[in-house]
């Protein structure tokens, strides 16, 4: 058998659909879980369905359906907007999901400057947002994440979407401008700092 029908250099494209049931104490739900290969990188696209955004206290346990989170319960305080965290726990970035807001993270354990870089210029060159005031251009944060997936080192989270990657691919920016200001609750307001630093335009 011979591969004579193959095309070079065309690259099969995989859809995963996955159908389940959740229930979430009283309150059941069902709906699709929908992932699509995007970009380059092994790139994922995955929609979950929105589960409720329930606020428990900063620093309790939180277990989450996706990997990284991108909707359920979380902290009741968020991370400020337009900042860098070196580290930021994921019950403060899914409130920032749940306020419309971007969060692109990245998981490189022995270093990727280049890769935090590429993340931090779609920060910046993303549109400056009207509801934002002060030093917060827009609802966009940077922050490691060493808890994701170990062939992931790129992803990037609004509310019930999620995007992982293997390495940095353009697609970040297409994300960021497709799924902006998606969250239940629309809203610019400005988190705590914690130890993140501005970016600067």
């Amino acid at each position: 058998m011979t591969d004579r029908g193959r095309l070079p250099g065309v690259r099969s494209v995989l859809v995963f659909v996955l159908i389940f049931f959740a229930a979430c104490g009283d309150d059941a739900s069902s709906g699709e879980v929908v992932s699509v290969a995007v970009g380059g990188c092994d790139g994922l696209l995955t929609t979950v369905p929105a589960e409720t955004g329930s606020h428990v206290p900063v620093g309790t346990p939180i277990e989450w359906s996706t990997d990284p989170p991108a909707t359920g319960t979380h902290f009741g305080a968020w991370a400020g907007w337009n900042r860098h965290y070196p580290r930021l726990d994921r019950g403060y970035y899914v409130h920032n999901a749940e306020h419309g807001g971007i969060v692109l993270l990245y998981n490189c354990p022995t270093g990727c400057q280049d890769v935090v870089d590429s993340l931090l210029d779609v920060a910046r060159n993303a549109e400056p947002d009207p509801q934002c005031t002060g030093v917060v251009r827009n609802r966009i944060i940077v922050a490691a994440d060493p808890l994701l997936p170990p062939d992931v080192q790129v992803a990037a989270v609004s509310w019930t979407t999620l995007y992982t990657a293997s390495c940095f691919d353009p697609y970040v920016t297409t994300f960021t401008r497709n799924r902006y200001r998606r969250g239940p609750e629309d809203t610019c307001a400005d988190g705590t700092p914690l130890n993140g630093s501005l970016i600067a335009p």
